[in-house]
């Protein structure tokens, strides 16, 4: 072989390895995209209080050691949060210029992909906040709940399998 041949063979799988690390790192990007869906969805249900729109985001397979199940809504778990919430919303009813704020976040430096497998945390936080003149705001009470997460992918979507609160 000349060395001209040799080079464009070597360009070529230079090229080709490249392409293929791409492939894999978009991939898993991909994955971390859709368990962080997962988190906008829950603050979603949160914001609407819908437990139907929490529990699509849980495996009918779901299990912990708590005995939580999809059937009995993870021991109740998001009516518990609402009702958390409702509490709050006491408050707000009441002065006018307090409002409660939601916030999930799945962080993607604790996930942990391996194939159709992930595991991280999962912060739920609560936030009860003032705000004078619709400008300046302060938060008055904040109560976050942390979780260990396990999630699942079943077909295209991932799921969450376990949650245990940390």
């Amino acid at each position: 072989m000349n060395i001209k041949n040799i080079k464009k063979i070597m360009v070529l799988m230079i090229g080709l390895i490249v392409v293929f690390l791409l492939a894999g790192c978009w991939g898993n990007n991909s994955d971390k995209i859709k368990i962080n869906d997962i988190g906008k969805n829950i603050e979603e249900a949160l914001k609407e209080k819908d437990v139907d729109l929490f529990m699509e985001n849980i495996s009918v397979n779901y299990s912990d050691p708590n005995g939580g199940t999809y059937d009995n809504h993870i021991n109740n778990l998001p009516e518990e949060i609402f009702s958390k919430m409702e509490d709050a919303e006491d408050l707000v009813d009441f002065w006018g210029i307090l409002k409660i704020k939601p916030k999930v976040t799945i962080p993607e430096s604790d996930l942990v992909l391996a194939d159709i497998y992930a595991n991280g945390k999962m912060t739920i936080e609560i936030t009860l906040e003032a705000c004078f003149a619709w400008v300046i705001c302060t938060d008055l009470y904040n109560e976050n709940i942390e979780y260990n997460v396990d999630f699942q992918k079943e077909e295209d979507d991932w799921k969450i399998i376990s949650l245990l609160e940390i």
